[in-house]
């Protein structure tokens, strides 16, 4: 079907087509849901659960490891990790990337039904689908006290955040979760006198079998003359009268609950807390459905937060704040590559003014920009695609691509023109002439594209937004090329003649050409020194390979690694005071560089840290120093990490710039000796990386050890679960049951009025049956011992997983290269038999995504080849073509090069992409040359006549389309800003590649085609 000719028959039909795909264009831009980068996802389920004050070691062995037995197996799982702390654990299983995660999360609660029941006080196992689409937090919010508000725990406040505040989020139009970080559960708690109980003769297991046991009854129903009557036992206590429960009796007297105990529906004890700016705060986090606008999302959010902030938090003397805005970050990298976009239009539009010089001509060809750009979005929209920095970044490297099929055919329609042709037949021949190398150069570009949309992993979730915004613009380029410019140039180009201000330079140009390459001697030194050179230069300059871009952002997680065993009370008295007061004058500004905002958090010495936002984000690097020794240095015995922030974030892989080394075997304390040896070889080898060890190297948080003393536990006619059950009851509390007001469902739990000594807690008296009262010490042996704070299993075995942050001038290759070459080796030196170290995380990620993107760039060769020798119906030219490649990629490793002498750039995921898309764009030029080349000659021309003309007709919009290509992405390689390092080496390859090999594709095709001239001339004369 002949494009051109149809829409000069219909030119209203035309237009009206592209008003349609204009308004879609603009509903789709509206439409679309905005968000910083593509979802990069890593399908993985997680398995909460928990068992009140239980050790690690316990949680592990009654409860984890049991259910990771029955779920380590489910299909398609690729790993599982466990972390696991005082009366919490967590098993994450993670899937392969386009994994069916329905029938997973199906797989997984099947399996966890054949696991071994859990104790009656433990939390059943919730399941939940992590590492989805709603990847991380959209907002983090504090809730604190206004300055008039004397209140210190805000737990009294839990009730209003319950009914009000997080009903009011939930509310928001795309909120997928409201989750209330700091939430404490309320308990109905019965605080008894040990020493009056047992003088009363009381055991603790009768006192919660009563309790437990005073439970309503349904007894059925009962028909009583013509009526039916429910008949219902009302035996369960309400909480105001619980106390009159008879739990004993001394001789007649009956013994009533209010005798020994108090009761109060309260919170569970204080496990944590959060300061925000210094100021005590209540914390929680919001997330967005998957198809959300997060900018959209957050000015709802803040809509949200004037509300109440106004309204009941001002009563209750409470105020929001946001502490992590997710928007910020998105619009200002959207806005850099806006303004990218903009100002490439227009460098674009001034070069093809210095070739034209006729301000029509440019207007004509200017078309394509925005219609192209539209249909891209109408297509984003259709494939349910977001509006991010990688498909901006996508439409932006297109504007240059996209004018180059309209500058060939408006080119060669005033060049017809000049020539003195027919209006009308000029358009319509000069659109038809190049309309077969216009589809070919498409359709290597879309060829090139499309393997990248259709990419598995990390990688393909990146690429594939970038890949469809290229080809779909491309496409549509091509399409508006050969039907509406043909109109434009055909109703208004009516007057217009070529006149070409740079046409003795294309004389000259040929003249030097064909003068570089007139000799078979000369011709064969240029192929030599082009592609040898350019081999040559790959090989010695390619920079080492990263697996993600590195995007800070304007702040940094601390994480401070104190002395086992400080509870919160003392953490928050002494460490946190005292980072608050040194935080103090830098965030008033009377020291530099400010702070904007800190958030800081313990719950407990194994998990303390924070968040620091600085005021100028220039100035990140230099804060992180100043609180590394001046704030956190000198705290007592702890060890300090700073991690900088960043906008991409890979689920189970941070900021994708970790790695993770495993130390894995059964015996822990040996664990933790190879990993020191680890941490200190990698200070050694890699200065300025951090190495933070999970869990921590230090088994020493503090325990009391009860051993039994079974003969006398038996004469005194108990048991160890009785001495065991009291142990509990003295200390954190003994689970009895639950109880149910008709709204909320409670734990009850029995706890013994606190001691402070362990000489106190081994002189609580327990009641026995044989022996009457005794004594805890006197049924026990208590002694002082250490156990691990928390522990990792990673796959079913016990682990300690070193995370490696390396510095930000060292790529991910380098780090992984002095990792095995200077810290495994000094590690298995002291490594015991049964253990072993294993390289996980990212660095198995960028070794996979590798292996992918060389599959990928050769396939993208090979369909190269394949399509390029369907359309020349020539083998040997489709190589021809090819070897513009050598060039490219030359250029390419030079840009980069070249960069890095300004800032650093290592050969990353987004980087190597680069080289995929150069494939699609050098090859345009060298196909119009080859397929001019060969057109000539069929029309009669000798080959060098051919070469001649080629070089004369197609230099000018070879150089037009690629100088616009250039100039273009020009901005995406210069413009420093927010977001510029995701995008930045990428556009630096193309920028290189397309330069390289626009300089010196004249002088080798020339060469190329030019080989055996004479022999084939003297053939055809």
């Amino acid at each position: 079907m002949n494009l051109t000719r149809a829409a000069l028959k219909n030119p209203a039909a035309v237009i009206v087509i592209v008003v349609l795909v204009m308004v879609f264009g603009l509903m789709s831009v509206f439409k679309l849901p905005i968000q910083l980068t593509p979802d990069i996802e890593q399908p993985q389920i997680n398995i909460s659960t928990g068992w009140p004050s239980a050790a690690p070691s316990e949680m592990e062995s009654v409860i984890i490891e049991p259910i990771e037995n029955v779920v380590k197996n489910t299909q398609g799982v690729t790993k599982v990790t466990t972390n696991i702390q005082r009366g919490f654990g967590n098993i994450t299983l993670t899937f392969d990337v386009g994994a069916d995660m329905q029938k997973a999360m199906l797989d997984v609660i099947n399996n966890l039904n054949q696991a071994p029941p859990i104790p009656l006080d433990a939390m059943d196992p919730i399941v939940s689908a992590g590492g989805g689409r709603g990847g991380p937090n959209t907002a983090s919010l504090m809730i604190k006290t206004l300055p008039s508000n004397p209140a210190h725990d805000l737990g009294q406040y839990q009730k209003l955040i319950e009914d009000v505040v997080r009903p009011r989020f939930s509310r928001i139009p795309g909120m997928g979760q409201v989750n209330l970080q700091s939430h404490r559960p309320r308990e109905l708690r019965i605080t008894f006198d040990p020493l009056r109980t047992a003088s009363l003769g009381l055991s603790l297991s009768d006192i919660s079998s009563t309790i437990s046991r005073a439970n309503d009854v349904s007894a059925g129903v009962a028909n009583v003359g013509r009526r039916q009557y429910t008949v219902r036992f009302s035996g369960q206590y309400d909480v105001t009268n619980l106390t009159e429960m008879i739990i004993g009796y001394s001789g007649d007297r009956p013994i009533y609950l209010k005798d020994i105990a108090t009761v109060e529906n309260t919170l569970v004890d204080r496990f944590g807390f959060n300061m925000r700016n210094g100021q005590p705060s209540y914390y929680f986090t919001l997330k967005r459905q998957n198809d959300a606008n997060t900018v959209a999302l957050l000015d709802e959010i803040n809509i949200a937060i004037k509300e109440l902030n106004e309204g009941p938090m001002k009563e209750a003397g409470l105020v929001i704040e946001l502490s992590f805005d997710a928007s910020v970050h998105i619009r200002n990298a959207l806005k850099l590559v806006q303004n990218n976009l903009g100002l490439g239009i227009v460098l674009a539009l001034i070069i093809l003014w210095l070739f034209l010089r006729g301000w029509k001509s440019i207007f004509i060809i200017a078309i394509t920009i925005p219609i192209s750009l539209m249909v891209a979005f109408v297509a984003l929209a259709i494939f349910d695609r977001s509006l991010n920095v990688i498909s901006l970044a996508g439409l932006a490297f297109s504007v240059g691509l996209v004018l180059d099929a309209a500058i060939i055919v408006q080119e060669n329609i005033v060049r017809l023109r000049g020539l003195g042709m027919d209006g009308k037949k000029a358009v319509m021949r000069g659109a038809l002439q190049v309309t077969g190398a216009l589809f070919a150069s498409t359709a290597t570009s879309v060829a090139i594209f499309l393997p990248i949309l259709f990419m598995a992993g990390i990688e393909g979730q990146l690429f594939s937004d970038l890949a469809l915004t290229l080809s779909i613009a491309v496409i549509a380029s091509l399409v508006t090329a050969v039907t509406i410019l043909p109109i434009a140039s055909q109703y208004w180009l009516k007057s217009q003649n070529d006149i070409d201000p740079f046409s003795h330079y294309w004389e000259k140009l040929t003249r030097l050409v064909m003068r570089l390459t007139s000799t078979q001697t000369k011709r064969l030194s240029w192929i030599s020194l082009l592609l040898g050179g350019s081999i040559l230069a790959i090989t010695l300059l390619i920079p080492k390979t990263d697996f993600m871009p590195r995007a800070p952002i304007d702040g940094f997680f601390f994480s401070l690694n104190m002395p086992p065993g400080g509870n919160v009370d003392f953490i928050e008295k002494e460490m946190a005071s005292l980072v608050k007061d040194r935080l103090a004058p830098y965030l008033s500004g009377e020291k530099l560089p400010k702070i904007k905002s800190y958030n800081f958090y313990s719950f407990g010495s194994g998990a303390t840290g924070g968040f620091i936002y600085s005021a100028d984000p220039s100035h990140v690097e230099e804060l992180m120093e100043v609180i590394r020794t001046d704030v956190l240095g000198g705290l007592p015995d702890t060890q300090v990490f700073l991690f900088r922030g960043s906008m991409i974030n890979v689920s189970g892989g941070g900021n994708g710039r970790t790695v993770e080394l495993n130390v894995q075997g059964p015996d822990i304390e040996s664990l933790m000796s190879v990993a020191q040896v680890g941490i200190d070889a990698i200070n050694e080898a890699m200065p300025n990386t951090t190495a933070f060890p999970n869990p921590g190297l230090s088994l020493s948080e503090p325990e009391l050890k009860l051993v039994p003393n079974d003969q006398r536990i038996t004469q005194a006619g108990l048991t160890r679960h009785d001495v065991a059950n009291a142990i509990r009851a003295y200390t954190s509390g003994l689970f009895i049951g639950e109880y149910f007001d008709g709204n909320d469902r409670v734990n009850v739990i029995l706890r013994g009025e606190q001691w402070q000594t362990p000489d106190e807690l081994a002189a609580l008296p327990i009641h026995s049956p044989l022996a009457g009262i005794q004594t805890i010490g006197e049924l026990t042996s208590l002694s002082r011992t250490a156990g691990p704070t928390s522990l990792r299993r990673v796959d079913g075995k016990r682990t300690i997983s070193i995370q490696i942050s390396p510095p930000a001038t060292m790529s991910l290759e380098e780090a992984l290269a002095a990792i095995n070459e200077k810290v495994i080796p000094k590690m298995n030196e002291k490594l015991p038999l049964e253990a072993s170290i294993q390289l996980s995380g990212n660095a198995n990620k960028m070794s996979a995504a590798i292996n992918d993107m060389i599959k990928n760039f050769a396939l993208a060769l090979v369909i190269l080849f394949l399509l390029m020798t369907a359309l020349f119906k020539s083998p040997k030219d489709s190589l021809l073509v090819l070897l513009v490649m050598p060039l490219a990629v030359a250029g390419g490793v030079v840009g980069l090069n070249l960069l890095n002498l300004v800032t650093y750039q290592s050969l990353d995921l987004l980087t190597m992409i680069g080289f995929i898309i150069l494939l699609g764009l050098v090859v345009n030029n060298a196909i119009l040359i080859v397929d001019q080349t060969r057109q000539a000659e069929r029309e009669g021309l000798s080959r060098t006549d051919a070469v001649a003309q080629a070089i004369r007709i197609r230099a000018r919009p070879v150089y037009m389309s690629t100088l616009t290509s250039l100039f273009g992405m020009l901005p995406l390689m210069l413009m420093p800003g927010v977001g510029s390092e995701i995008y930045r080496g990428l556009a630096t390859v193309i920028v290189g590649g397309m330069f390289i090999s626009a300089i010196f594709t004249l002088v080798l095709f020339p060469s190329l085609l030019r080989l055996g001239e004479k022999a084939l001339n003297d053939k055809n004369t």
